[in-house]
């Protein structure tokens, strides 16, 4: 009996300890939040102060990167100068008191962003930050200047825009007039109004810095969406375009470009409606730089020496790049990824990249992922075209050669060096029509296979199946992909 009574007491406090261990274990995934806002001009006050739950990175190509047994592709980004907070949800809400003081209680473990608010302030620069239990300060959250330009407002003089300033520009457009410069600094947040625009005349210099953005985006959200800009565009007769480290958002076309040349480097385009950068005449260099959710990352048209490399081109839809009437075209060392939608996702004439009219031109060492087509071809692709180096996996198809309303000429571009990892349907389907008359150069690639027969069969359009086709000649094939590198010294896919 004394026994029975024993373990029941012993087993009492057993449960008793561990219900103690584990309210412990609530307490400790709880945690205050502290801090302090101030302003630029004024105080803290009756700020706003906005707790989000950080982004996931897999999410989000703005801070993706290649693993490290590969070199990097684009750049990755720091949170807090790329992204936008306000079209995310908000987890707590809480009002700074007279001193700028707020706090939050029981947070629950996990990454967050935290910002401030105040009308006739910018908002703070956001801070990631992460709680597991016992309180967390994150110091202080300061509120910039805010700047408010006219509506169709010019400026006549040279001007600076100053880091960490925001700068609404209002309805309708602001213009740098000719023979004048704007140089806008790191850190400068520059909001345009729905409708609004920047034009160029003269000379626009925005030059951020890795830890410190330019940044052009939408003026206000209703609800969750944007209240979109139309455009930055650089004039005929204007400088061409000097930007560096810069993020466009949220607008219907980033950059529409009617000069000759420039340079676009280590730029984040997200959010963009229409094209990302719209070159009517000669393009400028566009490197390291990220097209995510844009409508067409680079549209380029009636010119010559068009240069993308080492960017992230993701969820661009209908098309990542479009070039028309081109000649000495390089896109070198890309990263293509749900272009026209995904593998199993994509319909119609959507994908990767379009062409039609270009010739002399290379697109080498880039990454093909869980797109439509890579290549809608129209007419007069020729053989100059090389395509090669390569890597397309996960892919819907590959080429799609079609022939365009003006009927310029036939399409068969040479198609070499490629490694084809997986490939659901086509690597090539030619349209048979009477302006594709000429046969196709596609040796030396990899099909995963060794198998004539099966590449004919499972991945190939051509005479065979239509006799008013041309020929798509694929031997001699490549063993492996790695072959290509043992063979050319040169890889199948991302930068060598």
């Amino acid at each position: 009996m004394k026994s029975d009574f024993r373990l029941t007491a012993l087993l009492s406090i057993l449960i008793y300890a561990l219900l103690l261990i584990s309210c412990k274990g609530e307490d400790d995934s709880q945690s205050g939040i502290v801090g302090r806002v101030t302003a630029a001009e004024g105080g803290g006050g009756g700020a706003i102060v906005k707790l989000i739950k950080a982004p996931n990175p897999e999410d989000d190509s703005s801070i993706w990167s290649v693993n490290d047994d590969e070199p990097q592709l684009g750049f990755p980004y720091a949170l807090e100068f790329t992204f936008d907070h306000r079209p995310l949800t908000t987890e707590q809400v809480d009002t700074a008191n007279g001193s700028g003081e707020f706090r939050f209680e029981q947070v629950v473990a996990g990454d967050y962003v935290i910002i401030a608010e105040k009308p006739g302030h910018g908002w703070s620069v956001p801070k990631k930050l992460s709680t597991s239990g016992g309180d967390v300060d994150v110091g202080e959250l300061r509120l910039p200047l805010e700047v408010v330009i006219e509506e169709q407002f010019v400026i006549t003089e040279n001007t600076t825009w100053e880091s960490g300033v925001h700068y609404v520009v209002k309805d309708n457009f602001l213009v740098v007039d000719d023979g004048v410069t704007l140089t806008i600094e790191p850190g400068a947040i520059v909001r345009i109004v729905g409708a609004g625009s920047i034009e160029v005349d003269g000379t626009l210099i925005a030059r951020g810095e890795p830890d410190n953005f330019v940044r052009f985006m939408a003026n206000e959200y209703v609800g969750r969406r944007a209240d979109r800009w139309i455009y930055v565009k650089f004039n005929d007769g204007a400088t061409p375009p000097d930007l560096e480290y810069c993020a466009f958002r949220d607008g219907s076309t980033a950059l529409d470009l009617e000069t000759n040349g420039g340079t676009v480097d280590h730029c984040y385009f997200n959010g963009i409606t229409a094209e990302g950068v719209n070159a009517r005449f000669q393009p400028p260099t566009v490197t390291n730089c990220v097209f995510e959710g844009v409508g067409t990352g680079v549209f380029n048209s009636s010119t010559t020496g068009l240069e993308v490399q080492r960017s992230i081109f993701q969820g661009c839809d209908p098309f990542a790049i479009v070039l028309k009437s081109m000649t000495d075209v390089d896109i070198y060392c890309n990263w293509f990824r749900d272009c026209g939608g995904t593998d199993t996702s994509g319909s119609g004439d959507r994908g990767v990249i379009k062409l039609d009219i270009v010739n002399t031109s290379q697109f080498r060492n880039n990454v093909f992922e869980t797109s439509w087509y890579a290549f809608q071809i129209g007419s007069f692709v020729d053989s100059t075209t090389r395509i090669h180096h390569n890597n397309f996996a996960r892919m819907n198809s590959v080429m799609n050669i079609g022939v365009t309303e003006d009927e310029r000429g036939p399409s068969f571009p040479n198609l070499i060096y490629n490694c084809f990892s997986s490939v659901d349907f086509f690597v090539v389907f030619f349209n048979c029509n009477q302006h594709n008359t000429e046969d196709m150069n596609a040796t030396r690639n990899s099909w995963g296979t060794s198998s004539l027969f099966e590449i004919y069969d499972r991945y190939v359009h051509d005479r065979d199946d239509d006799g008013t086709c041309p020929t798509v000649n694929v031997s001699p094939i490549m063993t492996s992909c790695s072959a290509i590198q043992t063979e050319t010294g040169v890889p199948a896919g991302i930068c060598p």
